[in-house]
């Protein structure tokens, strides 16, 4: 009989195995190193069957301040940019739209998962919306949880690679937190600027129910001060930003339970391969943006890449590429899933419905 640690000793471990990860990451300087080590961290606890999740209130909160730094790099030049070349932001938009719901087809296509679980899990963005449109619809909404965060993982690995090797953006571009202090001094007026924009754009995001409200709130009113001139700049020290990482790699990696990775046991080879094929597919669209907006591969690829928003932001944040492209066209193509997922994936799905799967549904 094996002795499982008690629960404030799971924590301390958990934090602990996070920091050493996250810590040693950072002095390779990998970039988002402090998410994907606490996120590997929650895995491996995760994978143990232990139970292991942060608070909802401090999640949001720390998606709520990293919204905020990024709303550091879209000033004035950012709105002109995308009033500029719109047709770019959408256009990259859309197409990655299609390549995110065309791999949910061929998955479906194929047999290899119900039409439905498919196209729900294929999304790319909006996640938590796509998993509760499944489990109300009756679907097998674990499957659909067990392919969005295979993939965001799958896709902030990748993204986090490609720009430690291809970021070529000067630094000015980039959302940079090496100068500020680990704790103290830090200017006060940019810290509460920072901080009470984080708890207003996290309350107004869910007052207008916008998706992803926790990051998008804070990101787009930090956006309209930023641009504005009302606020000039958004700082916190660098501990608390190291706490925000680490509190939304929990986020990501406590999904992955014992009994989600055993249903997707059988699927798991073939999901992987759509992962990695929707992922290569990205990349070309990234080389083919890269060009026609003149930014780097890595700036193109992370503003393609079909990873969660929170994800990429924060590796977008630690890296040398042009943030404000990259939120930019992600902010653009959670538009348009808002707009169009929930109607593309039911229309889609009721395509792809298996014949065992709709007998089942008739009982």
């Amino acid at each position: 009989m094996t002795l499982l640690p008690s629960h404030p000793q799971r924590w301390l471990a958990l934090i602990a195995l996070s920091v050493v990860l996250g810590a040693g990451g950072n002095l390779l300087h990998i970039p988002a190193s402090l998410m994907l080590g606490p996120m590997f961290a929650a895995i491996a606890f995760a994978l143990r069957d232990y139970e292991m999740k942060a608070d909802p209130g401090l999640f949001a909160a720390a998606q709520s301040i990293v919204g905020c730094l990024i709303a550091a790099s879209m000033g004035p030049e950012v709105v002109a940019r995308f009033a500029a070349d719109w047709p770019i932001f959408i256009g990259g938009a859309l197409a990655t739209l299609f390549v995110a719901f065309g791999t949910g087809i061929l998955l479906a296509a194929f047999r290899i998962l119900p039409g439905a679980v498919a196209i729900w899990g294929s999304a790319p963005g909006l996640a938590t919306a796509m998993v509760l449109m499944a489990r109300d619809s009756g679907e097998d909404f674990r499957m659909v949880a067990f392919m969005t965060y295979v993939r965001v993982v799958m896709v902030t690995l990748g993204a986090s690679a490609l720009a430690m090797t291809l970021g070529e953006e000067s630094s000015a571009h980039a959302v940079t937190t090496a100068s500020q202090p680990w704790f103290w001094p830090v200017a006060p007026m940019p810290m509460l600027a920072t901080l009470a924009t984080a708890a207003a754009g996290l309350f107004l995001g869910r007052l207008v129910r916008l998706p992803a409200p926790n990051i998008l709130g804070p990101l787009v009113l930090g956006t309209i001060l930023h641009a504005s001139g009302l606020v000039e700049s958004f700082a916190v020290p660098r501990a608390l930003l190291a706490v925000a990482y680490m509190v939304v790699g929990w986020g990501i990696g406590s999904r992955f339970t014992i009994e989600t990775i055993q249903r997707a046991r059988t699927v798991f080879p073939a999901v992987l391969v759509a992962i990695a094929a929707m992922m290569g597919t990205c990349f070309l669209l990234g080389l083919g943006l890269s060009r026609i907006a003149h930014v780097s591969i890595a700036t193109a690829y992370l503003a393609t890449s079909p990873g969660g928003m929170d994800s990429i932001a924060i590796v977008a944040a630690s890296s040398p590429v042009d943030v404000g492209f990259v939120m930019t066209l992600q902010t653009a193509r959670m538009a348009a899933i808002l707009l169009l997922g929930p109607w593309l994936a039911r229309t889609i799905a009721k395509r792809f419905v298996h014949p065992r799967a709709a007998d089942q549904s008739a009982d």
